[in-house]
């Protein structure tokens, strides 16, 4: 997820911005799904790109398949 505002950003335990982690996944040190799986994780981001009309889902699905295995959480 682009982050390219403040409010954006997780938190970690301390208040500071994560660097990693939107606030969606990421509040307050701790990650706000933290029993979701990768591949629950890519559906979840999947059906939010294609609501949202950001792009179509075999798209969504080749990218978030890409790219989210990268993060250091998976």
């Amino acid at each position: 997820m682009p982050m390219d505002k403040p409010e954006l950003f997780g938190t970690e335990a301390s208040g500071t911005p994560s660097s990693n982690y939107c606030t969606y996944c990421y509040q307050k040190g701790v990650f706000t799904e933290p029993d979701i799986t990768l591949e629950q994780m890519i559906d979840q981001c999947v059906k939010h790109m294609v609501e949202q009309k950001i792009m179509p889902e075999e798209k969504a699905r080749a990218l978030m398949t890409k790219y989210l295995p990268q993060m250091k959480r998976w």
